[in-house]
């Protein structure tokens, strides 16, 4: 359009300029005519043979006046000249346009000079027509040809658009631009199909596990709130959060790529399962948690469900050796609910799932819409406190084998807890709730004291045991009060226990940790730091410390036959802790090679499933 406006200017430019040569031209053609006029005027009035004019009376009575536009008389009879100025017969505009000089004539009789300039009106209406004419006729031309020009511009334009909208449009005259329009359309339809092709990836990337090829949290969030608030359909669907417990105890033992094929492993068997219902989507939404949303699915078929699920669960726990594989907490949902509401039923359900048996499954009814949120911390309250009261838990125990003669070996002591009919519920489970409950420094005090009597009462002479800490109690100051006024009331069985402490827990709280490791220094028992290694200030808290024991991490052990830099990095480790009268203990062995490796390396202890399996107490 702006080309448009330019070329507009330029012909209104082109068409002043034509107007003003023409006007020129005929002007030139018409002032000869106009000069010739004036002189056969003077000839036809006889001026150079006039007598004295002395009035402009006696002018008129000599001459046609009219024939004159100008007329200025000189001589000796008159004291100024006489001047007529007939502006009245002359067409003013043609008159401006083609001015003539005045003629001068001298009367051959006396000294009379007259100047004068004839009217010629014929010939100045005639200019002035021509002009009209001239001026007209481009004026009509440079309008039509513009209407012309900008009627053909818009249908171009309308081709053009439509070609570029719609490519089965009506090809443009023009060829070039119709090719150019075409070049570009194919080379933006390939460049629209890659940004396409990169969003669905991008799109897929943000909402797929990595590990699982599942969707993941923001998958199963988008998927539950839309169906959630879809009020008009009124549609149900059945809800089913599936979360494994043995993925931390797989981790620490068999290191973190067995964790890894651990989870894909339960993700492919959620998904075959899923896989033999219609409408089933399968979510990963934290690292040992999956969830399930079945859409119009049945109670009954939510039933068929959770016990194919626990069957396939109960195969692989008989085939890894595992205490559980995971537990299911069903509830049925429909729309107009909200995903707080819901997804507390789900985690009530879980609740019940994991006091019922290995690898059980509960059901949730959603018409208790009205129920608080929290009653999934209260109903495990009420279990915890139940276990408090009644010592529901025992022991298991594994050894940590000295490798050489000046380490002292000792039993790690596992906490068990037992619920109704004498079901097994995940040690991680009940330490996550304690901790989720406000309860968590109340039952490590029982454990405790359960631990010290079972030592006073069942142990040999020169046994040792290992007892794990959480990170809550020790930044608790009035338990570690509490533990030091009872390990100093009992100094034989303080000089026999290994307080373990994962290292992820120390570093958060440094002061408090250094707190406590003073205070077992103090009362004669001994400090290990488990899971050394995986931190990169894995060296200066050891530093800080001063830990009696170190547990190297078992995914440093998991392929150390295969993996000359996790030699090397272990191979300073123990350099480093022998150094400074620490000793070493790898924990997570399996196979005879890791050992041998380990031994030639002056380990100081060693553990893991090739040692021995943890067993009861």
């Amino acid at each position: 359009m702006n080309n448009f406006k330019h070329s507009l200017w330029a012909s209104s430019l082109f068409f002043i300029v034509l107007v003003v040569t023409l006007t020129i031209a005929a002007k030139a053609m018409f002032n000869t005519s106009l000069l010739h006029q004036q002189q056969l005027l003077s000839e036809s009035e006889q001026l150079s043979s006039l007598p004295d004019i002395t009035s402009l009376n006696q002018l008129t009575e000599v001459i046609d006046i009219d024939k004159f536009s100008y007329i200025k008389i000189s001589n000796d009879q008159l004291s100024s000249p006489l001047t007529f100025d007939n502006e009245s017969g002359v067409i003013s505009f043609a008159h401006k346009l083609l001015p003539i000089a005045e003629s001068l004539e001298v009367s051959t009789t006396t000294n009379q000079i007259i100047e004068y300039s004839a009217a010629n009106i014929n010939l100045y209406q005639l200019y002035e027509n021509i002009v009209y004419s001239i001026v007209g006729g481009l004026l009509l031309t440079f309008l039509f040809n513009n209407i012309i020009y900008f009627r053909l511009f818009n249908y171009i334009e309308r081709m053009i658009v439509g070609e570029i909208i719609n490519n089965k449009a009506k090809k443009s005259p023009l060829k070039t631009v119709s090719k150019h329009i075409e070049d570009k359309r194919h080379l933006f339809e390939i460049q629209l199909q890659l940004k396409e092709e990169k969003i669905i990836k991008l799109t897929s990337q943000a909402t797929m596990d990595n590990l699982t090829g599942l969707s993941n949290r923001h998958a199963f969030r988008k998927e539950l709130t839309q169906f959630l608030s879809d009020e008009y359909q009124q549609q149900h669907a059945i809800l089913s959060i599936i979360r494994i417990f043995e993925l931390s105890a797989v981790n620490i033992t068999r290191g973190s790529q067995q964790g890894d094929e651990y989870i894909l492993s339960i993700a492919n068997i959620i998904r075959d399962v899923a896989a033999k219902f219609k409408n089933v989507n399968v979510f990963r939404i934290s690292g040992s948690d999956f969830a399930v949303i079945a859409h119009n699915m049945s109670i009954t078929n939510a039933q068929k469900f959770s016990n194919e699920l626990k069957i396939k669960f109960d195969q692989y726990q008989s085939i890894n050796d595992l205490e559980s594989v995971a537990f299911n907490g069903v509830t049925s949902i429909s729309s107009n609910q909200l995903p707080e509401q819901v997804l507390a039923r789900a985690d009530i359900a879980l609740a019940k799932a994991q006091i019922s048996g290995s690898n059980a499954w509960a059901f949730e009814d959603s018409k208790n819409n009205n129920q608080e949120f929290d009653l999934g911390e209260k109903y495990w309250r009420a279990v915890i406190i139940d276990i408090m009261e009644k010592r529901s838990f025992s022991f298991l125990q594994q050894p940590v084998q000295a490798v050489h003669r000046n380490m002292k070996g000792y039993q790690e002591i596992f906490t068990r807890f037992i619920g109704d009919n004498d079901n097994t519920i995940p040690t991680s489970t009940v330490f996550s709730m304690a901790q989720r409950t406000d309860t968590i420094i109340k039952l490590e005090k029982i454990i405790l004291e359960k631990v010290i009597s079972n030592y006073r009462g069942k142990a040999k002479p020169n046994t040792r045991w290992g007892i794990n800490v959480s990170s809550t109690a020790i930044q608790n100051s009035s338990f570690i009060i509490w533990l030091e006024r009872l390990l100093l009331r009992e100094p034989d069985i303080a000089s026999s226990l290994f307080f373990e402490i994962q290292e992820r827990l120390l570093d958060s709280n440094l002061a408090s940790s250094k707190r406590f490791f003073d205070m077992l220094k103090r009362v004669g028992s001994h400090s290990v730091i488990c899971n050394f290694g995986k931190g990169i200030g894995s060296f200066s808290l050891f530093k800080e410390l001063k830990p009696d024991y170190i547990k190297i991490d078992a995914s440093l052990v998991a392929d150390l036959e295969h993996d000359s830099s996790n030699q090397q990095f272990i191979r300073m480790i123990i350099d480093v802790a022998q150094r400074m009268e620490c000793q070493v203990i790898a924990e997570g062995i399996e196979n005879p090679e890791q050992r041998q490796i380990l031994e030639s390396m002056y380990i100081d202890g060693v553990q893991g499933f090739l040692i021995a399996r943890p067993t009861e107490l």
